[in-house]
């Protein structure tokens, strides 16, 4: 019986993610939470939901290396807030709520407009396996449920707080730019919030 979970499927005493073969790792947290902190491309994955997972890899499960462990291993707390959903339990936080309680840096983030709000949550959650039920999304049967704004959706937000402030020059995507550099010309979602928000203000 195949169990997929995200990009994950469990089958065959195995955790794996289709693609061309890149052989197996050991079947321990450790070996594949090294594994999966990179992409193909060998970029670092500041977002574990992102649909960035390396692909092609498998790792056998065991008595210490269950299914259960290897899903928590990929998506930390996946199955927590899957089990709170159903019992009514998950407690959810607002992106207005998150924003508010920024500080430093980060402060910015709440200045961004509803507008922008909303195109950068649909822009960076849906590359994201977990579904924002904070923004009023629907979880089928074993999808994983997002009940807070991550780290990395408040630093987008923040930098399109400043492209509102400033429009910057648009450039060509480019594969080689970190997925959540957003303050970087090339980055494909920074190119594709101000490609959206010229059209807008057309």
């Amino acid at each position: 019986m195949t169990r997929r979970i995200g990009q994950v499927l469990i089958e065959e005493g195995a955790i794996r993610v289709p693609g061309e073969s890149t052989g197996e790792i050991p079947g321990t947290r450790e070996a594949v939470f090294a594994h999966v902190r990179s992409d193909d491309s060998g970029r670092y994955r500041p977002l574990s939901g992102a649909r960035t997972l390396p692909t092609g890899w498998r790792a056998p499960l065991g008595e210490d290396f269950d299914a259960e462990a290897a899903i928590e291993t990929v998506y930390p707390l996946a199955l927590v807030h899957q089990r709170q959903l159903a019992e009514g339990s998950l407690r959810v936080v607002s992106l207005e709520d998150v924003l508010v309680r920024q500080s430093g840096r980060y402060e910015g983030a709440g200045r961004l407009s509803p507008a922008g709000r909303e195109r950068a949550t649909r822009l960076l959650c849906g590359e994201c396996v977990r579904r924002p039920v904070w923004a009023g999304a629907a979880v089928a049967p074993g999808e994983i449920p997002c009940p807070e704004p991550c780290s990395v959706l408040v630093a987008f937000c923040r930098e399109a707080a400043l492209w509102e402030a400033r429009p910057p020059a648009g450039s060509p995507p480019d594969a080689t730019v970190e997925w959540a550099d957003f303050e970087a010309p090339g980055n494909e979602l920074r190119e594709r919030y101000l490609q959206e928000m010229a059209k807008a203000d057309e």
